[in-house]
Parts: C-alpha cells; structure tokens; sequence
C-alpha cells in the first residue's frame, strides 16, 4: 500500500520529467516548466539531476549553458562537488586563449564562482583582480565582487543576497 502511495505521488514529477525531455531546449530552459519550475519551488535535486538527464537525452543546443544550470542547482543544495564538476565543463583553457575577451571573461567567472564553492579565497581574490586589470567589467565580474563580499555565506544565499540567483 505505502508503495502505491509513493507511486502515484510521484508520477506527476515522473511524468513531468519525460514530457521536458522532449521539448526544444529554448522550451526547457523557459521561466515556466521544466527544470525552472522546479527551482522557484527550491527543489534544487530535483532541478539539477533533470537537466542532467536533459543533457543525456534531451534536444541539447547548448551544452554549455545547460552545465552551468546544472551546477547552480547542485550549488544551491549544497552538493557542491557534484556543482564542480558541471561548472568545470562550461570552460577551458582554449576558450580562455582563444575566445577573446567574452572567452576569457567567461573562464574567470567560472573559475571565480568555483574558487568561491570550493572556498579558495585567495584563488577568486586572484581573479577578480586580473579580470579587472585584463577586461572589461561587466555583470559577471560584479557577481565575483558580490561573491566575495559574501563570503561567509553558501553559494545559494550569496546569490539571493545580491539579487543574483540566475
């Protein structure tokens, strides 16, 4: 009986899960259903573990951005070694080399929130700095400065106290 119950309470997040590996991914990615819907109700798991299967089986477009959402949501559950691996596959060191500025960019703030999850103060005080010596400061360098103003905090409350949490 208990498993029937269990069953049957969690076939609408099954069945929601089969239905957004089949969407484009502009539609996975939207504010309304999928792995967003699950976020703004704060079940991170969930949110992380369905773009990681929309990864795997989905209609990928952008592998990169798809990573990096998956990270933020083991981050803000506080799985932060799983969150490493997943920011860790949304840069490298040919993109920082070879990407110009916006690759360079991106590598920084990658490594940065990295060096912020893995606390490594040091590490994202060094990137904050050649970021503002080497490029142009944008939103996501003043995202690495809030992190860091943020330090004692964990990754998820460090972004709603800046009004970040993308």
């Amino acid at each position: 009986m208990k498993f029937l119950l269990l069953l049957l309470l969690s076939f609408p997040l099954f069945a929601q899960k089969v239905d957004c590996l089949k969407y484009e991914q502009r539609i996975f990615d939207s504010d309304t259903c999928c792995w967003r819907k699950l976020s703004k109700e704060k079940q991170f798991i969930e949110s992380a573990n369905l773009i990681v299967n929309f990864l795997e089986n989905g209609k990928v477009e952008n592998k990169m951005s798809l990573n990096w959402h998956a990270g933020q949501m083991f981050a803000f559950a506080g799985e932060n070694q799983k969150a490493l691996k997943y920011f860790d596959k949304t840069c490298s060191y040919f993109q920082k080399w070879f990407g110009g500025e916006d690759g360079k960019a991106w590598f920084f703030f990658a490594k940065g929130t990295s060096a912020f999850i893995e606390r490594d103060k040091t590490k994202l005080e060094k990137i904050i700095l050649h970021w503002k010596r080497e490029l142009p400061i944008d939103n996501n360098y003043h995202e690495l400065v809030r992190l860091k103003e943020n330090w004692n905090m964990d990754y998820r409350n460090a972004t709603i106290a800046n009004g970040l949490g993308r």
